[in-house]
C-alpha cells in the first residue's frame, strides 16, 4: 500500500511544493478509504518519504529515490 501510494505521488509528478496534490486526488485515484490513506501517509511523512502542505503531499528526496529504485 505504501509503495502504491509513494509511485503514484511519483507519476503524479508530485516531487516538490510548486507540485504538490491533493490528498482528494490521492483518494480518488485510489482504492483506500479516507482514514487509511492518511493513516498511510502520516507513516510515510513520519519516515522520511513525503512532506505534507495542508492538504497538498509531495516526495521528498528520499520519497523520490524509493519510488525510483523500484523501477529498476
Amino acid at each position: 500500500m505504501r509503495e502504491d501510494i509513494i509511485a503514484m505521488l511519483s507519476n503524479l509528478g508530485a516531487i516538490d511544493e510548486k507540485n504538490a496534490v491533493s490528498v482528494q486526488i490521492l483518494e480518488n485515484s485510489s482504492q483506500l478509504s479516507n482514514n487509511r490513506l492518511k493513516e498511510a501517509l502520516k507513516e510515510l511523512e513520519a519516515q522520511g518519504y513525503l512532506k505534507r502542505l495542508n492538504d497538498k503531499v509531495y516526495l521528498t528526496q528520499t520519497g523520490l529515490f524509493r519510488a525510483l529504485s523500484g523501477l529498476s
